[in-house]
């Protein structure tokens, strides 16, 4: 089972001694990250937002966020790009491009917190995603046990 696995490696790349009285505890974050890598490979069914995430969770700068979000919706627009998005993603610039899908996109000003925000949304919908595809695939939950009760709702209307 893959969780105990994950433990067994975390709890062994710990190592506890006693110095000067007081008991310190080091952690070694590369097993760690390595562990967490091996038990959640990267999906291949990712979105255009999901792989946007992917290239732009790195940007340096407030600035280079506003061009990177720019061109992505220009080039929508003018139909240089046809990004394919998850039905029912939640973010905003899911919820743009799938409007575009019709032939209107709303106009959205890449100003304030606007980008960041826009940023946010686009991980967090990947993470949810992640997580529901991991617990599916390990066989921990089913997709409808993994619904929230408000989406479950409104799926029954």
């Amino acid at each position: 089972m893959p969780i105990l696995d994950l433990k067994k490696k975390l709890d062994g790349s710990c190592v506890s001694g006693n110095r000067n009285g007081m008991e310190k505890i080091k952690c070694d974050t590369e097993a760690v990250d390595s562990s967490i890598k091996s038990i959640f490979s990267e999906r291949r069914d990712m979105d255009f937002a999901e792989q946007l995430w992917c290239k732009m969770k790195c940007v340096s700068s407030y600035q280079e966020l506003i061009a990177c979000f720019t061109l992505v919706l220009e080039s929508r627009e003018c139909g240089e790009i046809q990004p394919w998005i998850h039905h029912g993603s939640g973010s905003l610039l899911s919820k743009l491009i799938q409007q575009s899908y019709h032939g209107k996109m709303e106009a959205v000003s890449l100003t304030g917190i606007t980008p960041v925000q826009m940023l946010l949304e686009i991980g967090l919908d990947k993470m949810k995603k992640d997580y529901v595809s991991f617990f599916i695939g390990q066989e921990l939950a089913t997709l409808t046990s993994l619904q929230s009760p408000r989406s479950m709702e409104g799926g029954h209307k």
